[in-house]
């Protein structure tokens, strides 16, 4: 009795071609997703400003009697500078980002653009008790900071400030 056998050396050239069309598939779709790195780049944004805002209620309980205050300065339409003052003490952030960031809530609302800037003045207890924009205004509710009019933020009246819309 005779045994056909037939040893198999290498892939067949369908196979190969199956998988050389399952790769490009794939690297096109891969590519697409991460061509475009610009809600990446807001996003990044986004959370440096929630923890600078975190920062500063943080630092304003732990220098009791002092406060804080943060202010969010635009230098230029690429350029940021965070200033932290408390307790006769200045600390600066810079920040890149060519976004739109605006504001709104306790009475005032706008956005921000080159050369402005927006205080917020916090008590030793950790409270948002003021914004400043020109004219200082009391805090009585909560204020939204929108970045590209997409991403939100929200800092209460107690100072807590989470990502996402106000409620």
């Amino acid at each position: 009795m005779f045994l056909n056998l037939r040893l198999q050396r290498g892939f067949s050239l369908v196979e190969l071609v199956t998988v050389l069309a399952l790769l490009g598939i794939i690297s096109a779709v891969a590519f697409a997703r991460l061509g475009d790195v610009s809600s990446f780049r807001s996003s990044v944004f986004q959370q440096q400003m929630l923890s600078y805002l975190r920062l500063a209620q943080r630092t304003a309980v732990a220098h009791q009697g002092s406060g804080a205050q943060l202010v969010i300065g635009r230098t230029s339409n690429t350029q940021w500078l965070l200033t932290l003052q408390f307790a006769g003490q200045t600390v600066s952030y810079p920040l890149e980002g060519r976004y739109r960031f605006s504001y709104a809530g306790s009475g005032a609302s706008g956005m921000l653009t080159a050369g402005d800037s927006l205080t917020l003045v916090y008590q030793d207890t950790g409270d948002l008790v003021q914004l400043q924009t020109p004219t200082a205004l009391p805090v009585n509710g909560s204020v939204t900071f929108a970045i590209e009019d997409a991403r939100y933020l929200c800092t209460s009246p107690a100072g807590f400030s989470y990502d996402g819309a106000c409620l």
